[in-house]
C-alpha cells in the first residue's frame, strides 16, 4: 500500500510541475508577430515515465503547426498520449522508438530489433519517455533556423531548467544548435568529461547520462548507424560510471 501511495503522490508532483511549467511557458513564449501561441511539451505519461526502466528526456529543436509558423495552443504530450504510432512522423518518431527500444529491452542493434510496425506496442514505449523543445512556438517542417533556436533557448533557459529538475531523466539526449550549451551549463569542466561513439558525442555528470546526436530526423546517416551509435554511446556511459 505504501508503494502505491509513493507512487500517486510521484504522478501528483510530477503533473503539479507540469501545470506550473506551463504558466511560466505562456509568459516567456510570446510571438511577437500575434501568429502563434506555445506548443506545450513534457512527460508524455507520467505513470508510465516514472515505471520505465530508465527515464529518457529528448530536447530537440522546435515543433511545427500551421503555415508561416502560425498555430499552437496545443500539447505535444498530449497528441503523442493519444495518436496511434502510425500516424506520427516516421522521420523523427521511429529512430526514438528503437533507440527506446535498445535502452529498455537491452538490445544494443539495430538490426535485432523487430521493424516499429512489428512491435508489440511501439504506442507505450514512446509514451514512457518526455519529450521537450526549446522553442515552444511553431517553426518549420525542415531546416529550424539555429540563430532563432539559440535565440529562443536563450529565453527559455530557465524553463529547460525547470523541466529537467522537475523529470529527473536518467538519459538525456539532445541535438544541435542547443544542446552543447545544455551541456555546458549542466556539466563542470565539459571538455574533459566528454567523449565520443561514432556519430554520438555522450559525458556523465552523476548518475544522468547526456549524449549528443543529430536531429532524428537527419539525413547524415542510415538508421541502423544513428540508433546503434546513440544507444553505443549509453552503453559506454553506462561503463564508465561508477559501480
Amino acid at each position: 500500500m505504501a508503494d502505491i501511495l509513493d507512487f500517486e503522490s510521484e504522478i501528483k508532483r510530477l503533473i503539479e510541475a507540469e501545470q506550473k511549467i506551463c504558466r511560466l511557458v505562456d509568459e516567456v513564449y510570446i510571438d511577437e508577430r500575434g501568429l502563434a501561441s506555445p506548443i506545450y511539451d513534457g512527460v508524455i505519461v507520467p505513470a508510465l515515465y516514472l515505471k520505465a526502466p530508465k527515464r529518457i528526456l529528448w530536447i530537440l529543436k522546435e515543433p511545427w503547426d500551421g503555415v508561416n509558423s502560425s498555430g499552437g495552443e496545443w500539447s505535444l504530450s498530449k497528441c503523442l498520449a493519444e495518436k496511434p504510432v502510425s500516424e506520427l512522423s516516421q522521420s523523427t518518431f521511429h529512430p526514438i522508438i528503437y533507440i527506446t527500444y535498445g535502452i529498455f529491452k537491452n538490445v544494443a542493434e539495430y538490426n535485432k530489433m523487430p521493424r516499429v510496425k512489428d512491435m508489440d506496442n511501439p504506442e507505450d514505449l514512446l509514451r514512457s519517455i518526455a519529450f521537450i523543445n526549446v522553442k515552444k512556438l511553431p517553426g518549420v517542417t525542415r531546416g529550424a533556423y539555429s540563430p532563432t533556436i539559440m535565440s529562443w533557448y536563450g529565453k527559455g533557459r530557465e524553463i529547460i531548467k525547470r523541466q529537467l529538475e522537475a523529470y529527473q531523466p536518467d538519459i538525456v539526449f539532445g541535438c544541435s544548435p542547443h544542446f552543447p550549451s545544455i551541456m555546458e551549463g549542466l556539466i563542470p569542466e565539459l571538455k574533459k568529461a566528454i567523449k565520443t561513439s561514432g556519430s554520438a558525442d555522450y559525458a556523465s555528470s552523476g548518475s544522468r547520462i547526456y549524449v549528443h546526436v543529430h536531429h532524428p530526423g537527419q539525413t547524415q546517416n542510415g538508421r541502423a548507424k544513428y540508433v546503434d551509435d546513440a544507444l553505443a554511446a549509453v552503453l559506454s556511459a553506462q561503463s564508465d560510471q561508477p559501480r
